[in-house]
């Protein structure tokens, strides 16, 4: 019987875990979709009476190595997209976390710009915003 409980205990967490990853994705290809989401943001709410979840969407920041003031960028924005569900009624506080990029238009680039001017490159590079 121990062995039976122990089953059923383990397929009740793989199916908490598969559909927090499910509702992950969801919340995730809502976001990657919407049009309007161009730059940082904060959501949070329930999912159903077993899940809540916590989008954030910053700007991503490319590794400071190898970067040289010269470069051209386009005239468009990476976000990062991260959104974390959280299982309500786990003691121990487990949540499921999943990342993207998402490209964007750069609301700083004129029309035919190549790129960012000069000192938005600067303050990209100094950790500005």
């Amino acid at each position: 019987m121990q062995t039976f409980s122990g089953g059923l205990k383990n397929v009740r967490r793989i199916d908490l875990a598969h559909r927090a990853m499910t509702h992950a994705e969801n919340v995730m290809n809502r976001l990657l979709s919407d049009e309007d989401l161009v730059g940082p943001l904060q959501l949070d709410g329930n999912l159903d009476d077993e899940f809540d979840y916590t989008a954030t969407v910053d700007f991503w920041e490319p590794p400071r190595q190898g970067l040289a003031p010269e470069i051209a960028l386009p005239p468009v924005n990476l976000l990062l997209v991260q959104v974390r569900v959280r299982y309500k009624n786990d003691p121990n506080g487990k949540f499921y976390t999943a990342r993207c990029l998402k490209l964007v238009p750069d609301p700083y680039a004129a029309p035919g710009n190549r790129g960012r001017p000069q000192s938005e490159m600067e303050r990209i590079l100094r950790g500005g915003r």
